[in-house]
């Protein structure tokens, strides 16, 4: 069957469809019949609901294939005392059921209806409606569709004797808030204790379904005599068509799912943090069950001995560094990893390993990997009574080294830097996948830019004036640091720039030691985002203008403000340019230098005016003369003209030249 040119749907004939139903093969769906309309039959309102029932079925099996979810909006955030805000979008329930919301709605607490009473709160029911009761524990804010019927017209008799009746002529679709009752154990004294009890009930399984699928959860709630506490959106709420089938068939929980933990973990640790007074704690104390990556309370490091106190001890937790814009990626990718139940046993607990991410601007990062020996670093954990957890090794080297009480705080660079890192404020963790990876790189790498840019360089900073700058830095650098001062200037940014490169030599100049960090940390503030953007906007004001030379080694040695200057030209108008890049920068035209012949040189040059004479003199008369060869067969050089020869000629000529204006006069 071609479905392009055919039908797609076959119709069988009575005989085909008892053979089928005889055999089993033919499976039928009751919710999806029909009425079949032909002439002379008689209608009735039962035959037209059923085409309704049948068009919706459809609708609800289509919304299912897509998924279940909030498609925009529905944003749920706290009002003004018990009022909280749901604002407009759309979504589509479990049951393929789509939820609307037109328009943003504020909802006082006390008159959203609980699901079970929604029924009687519309009064479509016969049950009376109840009296309003200060609620508390916790509730799933949700969105249930509904319908009505309305607009009543008058309904003709359908017997001959029978009365006039008025009946609702249309049906009204519409969507209802309600409050939904989370079931646990009710402990109405620990509501924060019972919101982490519900993210590890959530999270912890296969995300199957916990509520009605005629209901779109949008955020769970805390409730105390109808006052919100806390209101926490990812611990229900699931974004439609998040929930991608990436893992089919290995029992891991959907990403929605997963993506949904980590979104609800973020908010519950600042709000855990905010109530515990901007202080960190340990993950036990909290939180039953971590995603696989989140973020870490502060202060969960101790720098000077670097030790943890967040993970239990059992766990190996590592410290590293990362680039910051590589951090969402690694976070991605450790959402296919289950998440850390930290109420498992300790033989568990020991086979998983952490690690903690400090982030690091893509400008910093080849500085702060320069200060540090390692980019891996082991914490211990800050157990100092729980002995029976530690390894053997441990005990035996606290027993043998006495731990001080007060830690000396740390001399080598190294640990300073590993310090620093510790103290940021955005720390992140990840779960490592327990996989040995092998380094078989030996040696260590050093980057240093192409020959053919370092090649330039020299000849560059000669033209602009700066090689005497540059020969008293690279005579105060280590070798190391030679090798960053000249991959930096001859990095395309700085040798497009002028004035960058005069500003990169004065803040190496003012290095008190010049090595390798020294550098590394001056590369890292020049190629911080907006700095250098308004030198670059002033050496471009005119095109046929260079910088001076007397400015250049102005701003090298330091005599001229260029980080003033820098912030000055990057809000500058156009207008306000040139005036600034004149007093600034002192521009010159651009002069144009004669290219050198980049092929071999077979002949000597010839000086202009021995070209200009050879060109005025007149061509021997060769004729009739034999070839001066030699004996081998070559010919031989014609012997050029003695010199003094040259001197009455010119002579001569200047004299000419002084007496024409005499012989024009007569």
């Amino acid at each position: 069957m071609d479905l392009t040119t055919g039908k797609g749907r076959v119709t069988l004939t009575a005989s085909e469809v008892g053979a089928l139903r005889s055999a089993g093969a033919l499976i039928e769906d009751p919710r999806r019949e029909r009425p079949r309309y032909f002439d002379g039959r008689f209608l009735a309102a039962r035959d037209l609901i059923r085409d309704q029932q049948y068009i919706l079925t459809r609708e609800a099996d289509l919304g299912r294939a897509a998924g279940s979810g909030v498609a925009a909006g529905l944003e749920v955030s706290r009002g003004g005392g018990d009022r909280i805000e749901v604002s407009a979008g759309h979504g589509v329930t479990p049951a393929g059921e789509l939820v609307v919301l037109p328009r943003a709605a504020s909802l006082r607490l006390a008159d959203i209806a609980h699901a079970e009473q929604l029924s009687a709160r519309f009064g479509l029911g016969r049950i009376p409606q109840p009296p309003l009761r200060s609620r508390t524990g916790l509730f799933v804010l949700a969105l249930r569709p509904v319908e009505f019927t309305d607009n009543p017209v008058g309904a003709y008799p359908t017997t001959i004797t029978g009365p006039r009746t008025v009946e609702d002529a249309d049906i009204i679709e519409a969507t209802a808030v309600v409050l939904v009752p989370w079931n646990d154990d009710a402990a109405a004294d620990a509501l924060d204790a019972r919101r982490a009890r519900a993210a590890a009930t959530l999270f912890a399984g296969d995300g199957g379904p916990v509520l009605s699928s005629n209901v779109l959860p949008l955020a769970m709630i805390a409730l105390q005599n109808n006052l919100p506490l806390w209101i926490d959106a990812p611990l229900v709420r699931r974004e439609l068509g998040a929930d991608r089938a990436d893992l089919p068939g290995l029992g891991h929980s959907p990403r929605a799912l997963r993506l949904a933990h980590l979104l609800q973990h973020q908010l519950h640790l600042a709000d855990a943090v905010a109530a515990n007074g901007g202080r960190g704690f340990a993950a036990r104390e909290r939180f039953p069950l971590l995603p696989p990556a989140g973020p870490l309370p502060p202060g969960m490091i101790d720098a000077r001995d670097f030790t943890q106190r967040y993970f239990p001890a059992e766990m190996a937790v590592d410290f590293s560094i990362i680039p910051e814009d590589e951090l969402p990626a690694l976070v991605e990718e450790s959402l296919a990893l289950p998440p850390i139940d930290l109420g498992a046993a300790a033989d568990t607990l020991e086979s998983t390993s952490v690690l903690i991410l400090a982030p690091v601007p893509r400008n910093e990062w080849r500085a702060v990997t320069a200060r540090l020996s390692t980019r891996l670093r082991t914490l211990r954990p800050a157990a100092i009574n729980l002995v029976a957890s530690r390894k053997p090794l441990e005990i035996l080297q606290q027993l043998r080294l006495p731990r001080p009480l007060t830690p000396p705080t740390p001399t080598d660079p190294a640990d300073a830097e590993w310090a620093r890192l510790a103290a940021l404020p955005g720390l992140w963790f990840v779960r490592r996948r327990n996989l040995a990876y092998r380094d078989e790189l030996a040696g260590e790498a050093i980057r240093v830019a192409g020959q053919d840019r370092v090649s330039e360089l020299l000849p560059r900073l000669n033209t602009l004036g700066l090689d005497t700058q540059l020969n008293r830095v690279l005579a105060e650098a280590t070798p190391r640091a030679a090798l960053e001062v000249n991959s930096l200037l001859a990095s395309p940014r700085f040798a497009d720039s002028p004035t960058l490169t005069a500003a990169a030599i004065g803040e190496l100049s003012r290095a008190d030691t010049l090595d390798q960090a020294a550098v590394l940390k001056v590369a890292a503030e020049l190629a911080a985002p907006g700095v250098g953007d308004g030198l670059v906007r002033l050496e471009t004001t005119r095109a046929d203008t260079v910088p001076s030379k007397t400015a250049l080694r102005e701003i090298a040695s330091g005599e001229a403000d260029w980080r003033a200057a820098d912030q000055q030209a990057t809000v500058a108008a156009s207008a306000e340019l040139r005036p600034l890049a004149q007093s600034v920068l002192r521009p010159q035209p651009v002069r144009e230098t004669p290219v050198a012949p980049t092929g071999p040189v077979l002949e000597a040059p010839v000086r202009p005016r021995a070209q200009a004479r050879a060109a005025a003199a007149p061509a021997p008369d060769t004729r009739g003369q034999p070839a001066a060869t030699s004996p081998s067969g070559r010919r031989r050089r014609t012997p050029a003209p003695p010199a003094e020869a040259e001197k009455p000629a010119r002579k001569t000529t200047a004299a000419t030249r002084r007496r024409k204006p005499d012989s024009d006069a007569s």
